[in-house]
């Protein structure tokens, strides 16, 4: 059985009053990424002979007559479509589409899926959600689907934990999945099922590839969500990262690698035998790790940098100690100001990630964030405002405070319609937030450094049609 896997456009999911807090073109040149969660699933459908398509609407482009005759030629039993929460909508209309005009059985999954399952699922264009982890349910769904209709499969998914479904109005929910324990286990993703060599991240080179190489994180930021991955952190091994990285650099030609873990250098043993491993199989490319500023000391920066790292980002959040503790950061000014200077040191350039728009959060605490950019020697930062997603405690307290009114993303799901974004500030106007984040966004370009660095990366004229669009964003763009 053929099986197509969709990735719904992330940019363009973002339009008719849902947003994210950031302008579409800054976001834009930051990097456009691979969906590593479709590649795992293809990876175990692959292993278990199944016949895969990935389809990445972010960086191919269909028009809707397009991707129906695309869908035809692949001549698939089954389609997967991942959803984010603010990729739901794209995601159901995509689902509308194929259903206007084939009949196939569609699989919804992703993080959305895990919080709302009812609600994703009432809709008639989404015959089945994975709720959890997906790789093994969705190998299972396949395997039944592969012999039977769906009609005739209802009593068979009633046996596939993790699944949501409907039959004659009735909507099922089994019983929870279990984590995958062993991460080893699964196979490489998928990823030469993609047009690699269209992706790209900040300040690596190309051709650019990313990495998850462990699961959950033991943070409790009251803006994240944990699903599904919780908080409980299971690694890949260090001999099997290795490998992939090999397998990359080696034989697909890549020459960075972002690592998009929350967790990359928590266990130090793992770093340590990942650098020699590296050495001795002579590995040579560039990569980007994203950690905590609470995590880093000299030495373990230096190891980074002999590995290759080339670029660290943090996730600071703000400059104000007030704020930091209403998120629950757990980390300190002295500590985010140590992370950079240590990572400059060792020649290793930072970016930081900053939001406006805080819980309680006024102009003088976002004034403090601005002070501690202008005295910490970032090489890169973004930031944007702060929307509250759903399975963060911060939403949850919302709705509990009676501060948001009803369950937004519970009635944008089941309506499928998209209306403006809740924010979780009320002490400032969205207008004076959006023009205190396009501040701190322009502010790289008033850095002779970031100038600079930015100046290295070029390497085509999409690079500098890239950046002169974000610094236009960041002077003239009040969208959310």
């Amino acid at each position: 059985m053929n099986i197509l896997l969709i990735a719904p456009s992330i940019r363009n999911s973002l339009s008719g009053g849902l947003n994210d807090g950031m302008p579409r073109s800054i976001s834009k040149n930051f990097g456009v990424y691979p969906h590593l969660g479709i590649c795992y699933i293809a990876a175990v459908l692959r292993k278990n002979n199944f016949e895969v398509r990935i389809i990445d609407l972010n960086v191919e482009k269909f028009s809707n007559n397009e991707l129906i005759d695309t869908i035809r030629k692949i001549r698939p039993g089954l389609i997967g479509i991942s959803n984010m929460t603010f990729t739901f909508l794209q995601a159901l209309d995509l689902a509308k589409q194929i259903k206007s005009s084939l009949s196939i059985p569609i699989v919804f999954g992703g993080n959305h899926v895990s919080i709302y399952p009812r609600e994703v699922v009432s809709h008639d264009s989404v015959d089945i959600g994975v709720i959890g982890e997906g790789e093994v349910t969705f190998l299972e769904i396949a395997n039944l689907l592969k012999d039977k209709r769906m009609e005739d499969s209802y009593l068979d998914l009633e046996k596939i934990k993790g699944v949501v479904f409907k039959i004659d109005g009735k909507i099922i929910v089994t019983e929870p999945r279990e984590f995958i324990s062993d991460l080893d286990e699964l196979p490489p993703p998928a990823v030469d099922l993609l047009k690699f060599k269209k992706y790209y991240g900040c300040n690596l080179a190309v051709p650019y590839m990313t990495m998850v190489t462990a699961r959950g994180c033991p943070y409790d930021c009251s803006f994240c969500s944990k699903y599904p991955w919780g908080r409980n952190v299971r690694y890949n091994s260090a001999k099997r990262v290795v490998g992939e990285i090999e397998s990359l650099v080696k034989g697909m030609g890549i020459k960075a690698i972002d690592f998009f873990d929350d967790t990359f250098i928590f266990k130090k043993s793992r770093i340590e035998e990942m650098h020699d491993l590296i050495r001795e199989r002579k590995i040579e490319f560039e990569f980007g790790i994203t950690t905590r500023v609470n995590t880093v000391n000299k030495e373990i920066l230096k190891e980074l940098k002999s590995m290759g790292c080339k670029t660290i980002a943090y996730g600071v959040e703000s400059g104000d100690p007030g704020v930091l503790e209403r998120l629950d950061k757990k980390i300190t000014i002295e500590q985010i100001k140590a992370a950079f200077k240590w990572a400059e040191e060792e020649g290793i350039n930072t970016v930081g990630f900053f939001m406006v728009g805080n819980p309680m959060e006024t102009e003088k605490e976002i004034e403090n964030t601005i002070r501690l950019i202008k005295d910490t020697n970032v090489d890169y930062f973004i930031a944007n405002v702060l929307v509250p997603y759903p399975g963060s405690r911060l939403y949850d307290d919302m709705l509990k405070s009676g501060e948001m009114k009803e369950d937004y993303w519970r009635k944008l799901t089941i309506e499928g319609k998209a209306k403006p974004t809740p924010l979780a500030n009320t002490k400032v106007s969205q207008g004076r937030l959006i023009g205190m984040r396009n501040c701190i966004n322009r502010m790289p370009y008033m850095r002779l450094k970031s100038n600079i660095l930015k100046f290295k990366k070029i390497r085509s004229l999409s690079d500098i049609k890239r950046s002169l669009n974000t610094f236009r964003a960041s002077c003239f763009d009040k969208s959310l």
